[in-house]
C-alpha cells in the first residue's frame, strides 16, 4: 500500500500478508474456458455431500431465521461432550470452544495468547491458516524443516521451541495437510514431554486432527489420551472433512476451560448461525453416514494410489482424503504447470507451491465417478507430456 495522504494506513504485517487462496471453483472453471464438464479434486471436501440428517435439521432450522441462534451453542457442546467422552472419562461442555470453521478457532486462539512480536511454531508445509492468523495480529511465525519423508520433525521442532522464549503456541496437524503424512504416539508423547514446561511456563500445543475419522494408521493417538496427560494441549477437529459440512462452517478447539474462558470472552457473539448449529449436532449423530463416507475414502484412496502408480508419478502415503503426487519426478513439470494443463481438460486439483512444495501437486479423493475422470484427465496430460503415460 502506497503512503496515500488522508488514509489511515494498514500495519506493515498487514500489507505484506498473503491471503489464503482456496480451490479453484467450478463454476468459475466453467465460465473461463467454457467447460462443460468439470471435475473439482482440489479442496480434500465429503464428496458424498451431507448426512442427510443434517440437511433435515439445517432445513428446520430455517422456519426461526428471524430470530438469534444460540450464542452459548448448549445443544451442540452437550452432543460434542457425549462424542468425546466416556463414562470412566467424561468430557464437559465448557470444555470445547466452537468457531466459524476452525480457522476462526486457530484465530481466536493465537488473538488470545499471543502478542505482537511473540511468535507460534510448526513445521514447513503445514496449514498456512497458521500462519495466515499469526502475521494478522503481528505474530512470527517460526517453521522448522520437513524430514525427508515430509513428516513434521517434531526434535527439531522441540528444540525451536526450547530456543525461542517468545514461543507461545505451537500447531502440530496430524496427520497434515497437505502431505498426509503423520507422527507417531511415541514421538507426540516425547515432544509434549519436552515442551510441558519451558523459559518458566508452559507452551500450548495445538493438536489439530481434522482428518482424524479418515485414519487408519495405529500409529496415530486418539488426540483425546494426549489431552488428557498433558494439560497444555489443546485439541482441534472440524466438520468440514468427514461430516461435510464445509459449507455450513463449524469447527471446535478441544481444552481446559481455564484456557478456553478467555478466548470466549473475545469471541464474537452468534458466530455459529442456527442451521449451521442444527446441522453438526445431527451430523455428529449419524455414525452410519460416517462410517459409509470413510469406506468411500479407503476405496478412493487406493484407486488414486494405483493410478499414480500406474502412470509412474511417485506419492506419499496419506491419513488424510487425499493424496500428495510428486509430478516433477512422474512428468518432467512442477506442480502448477501439471495443474493448469489438466484445468484444460475440466480436473481442478491443488497445486501446493503455496507450502514450498511447488513440485507437488494434491488431489482430493471425489466419488469413483469424479475419480475416474480425473484420471483420465492426469492420464491424457501424461501422454502428451511423456509420451504413452510412462517414463
Amino acid at each position: 500500500m502506497s503512503d496515500t495522504p488522508g488514509f489511515p494506513q494498514a500495519p506493515e504485517y498487514i500489507q505484506t500478508l498473503n491471503p489464503y487462496v482456496p480451490g479453484k471453483p467450478i463454476e468459475e472453471t466453467q465460465r473461463e474456458l467454457g467447460l462443460k464438464r468439470v471435475v473439482k479434486l482440489a479442496s480434500n471436501e465429503n464428496p458424498m455431500g451431507p448426512s442427510p440428517r443434517a440437511i433435515a435439521a439445517a432445513r428446520s432450522a430455517l422456519k426461526h431465521q428471524h430470530r438469534y441462534p444460540d450464542a452459548g451453542a448448549y445443544r451442540l457442546r452437550k452432543a460434542l461432550a457425549r462424542h468425546h467422552g466416556t463414562r470412566e472419562q467424561p468430557v464437559a461442555a465448557s470444555e470445547f470452544l466452537l468457531g466459524n470453521g476452525s480457522n476462526e478457532v486457530i484465530d481466536l486462539l493465537i488473538r488470545t495468547y499471543a502478542r505482537p512480536g511473540e511468535a507460534i511454531a510448526t513445521s514447513q508445509a503445514a496449514f498456512v491458516a497458521y500462519r495466515i492468523c499469526a502475521q494478522a495480529h503481528g505474530v512470527e511465525t517460526l517453521e522448522t524443516p520437513l524430514t525427508a519423508d515430509l513428516r513434521f520433525d517434531l526434535e527439531a521442532l522441540a528444540e525451536a521451541v526450547i530456543r525461542d522464549a517468545r514461543v507461545r503456541l505451537v500447531f502440530i496437524a496430524n496427520p497434515n495437510n497437505p502431505t498426509g503424512t503423520h507422527n507417531t504416539r511415541a514421538e507426540l508423547r516425547a515432544f509434549l514431554s519436552k515442551v510441558s514446561q519451558i523459559h518458566g511456563r508452559p507452551v500450548m500445543v495445538v493438536l489439530d486432527y481434522a482428518y482424524w475419522e479418515y485414519v487408519s494408521s495405529k500409529e496415530i493417538p486418539d488426540p483425546m489420551e494426549l489431552y488428557r496427560e498433558f494439560p497444555n494441549v489443546l485439541v482441534l477437529h472440524t466438520f468440514s472433512k468427514v461430516y461435510g459440512l464445509a459449507g455450513f462452517r463449524v469447527g471446535y478447539a478441544i481444552g481446559a476451560p481455564e484456557l478456553l474462558s478467555f478466548c470466549e470472552r473475545i469471541r464474537m457473539p452468534f458466530n455459529l448461525s442456527a442451521p449451521a448449529l442444527a446441522a453438526a449436532e445431527a451430523a455428529l449423530a449419524d455414525r452410519a453416514f460416517v462410517r459409509k463416507a470413510v469406506q468411500v475414502n479407503r476405496q478412493g484412496l487406493k484407486f488414486w494410489q494405483r493410478t499414480l502408480d500406474r502412470l509412474k508419478i511417485p506419492h506419499w502415503p496419506s491419513q488424510g482424503n487425499f493424496v500428495l503426487a510428486d509430478v516433477k519426478r512422474g512428468l518432467g513439470l512442477t506442480g502448477p504447470e501439471v495443474f493448469h494443463l489438466c484445468l484444460r481438460e475440466g480436473a481442478i486439483f491443488r497445486p501446493v507451491a503455496n507450502y514450498g512444495l511447488p513440485d507437488a501437486l494434491r488431489i482430493s479423493v471425489g466419488t469413483d465417478a469424479e475419480n475416474r475422470f480425473g484420471a483420465r484427465v492426469l492420464e491424457k496430460v501424461a501422454k502428451k507430456v511423456i509420451g504413452g503415460g510412462s517414463k
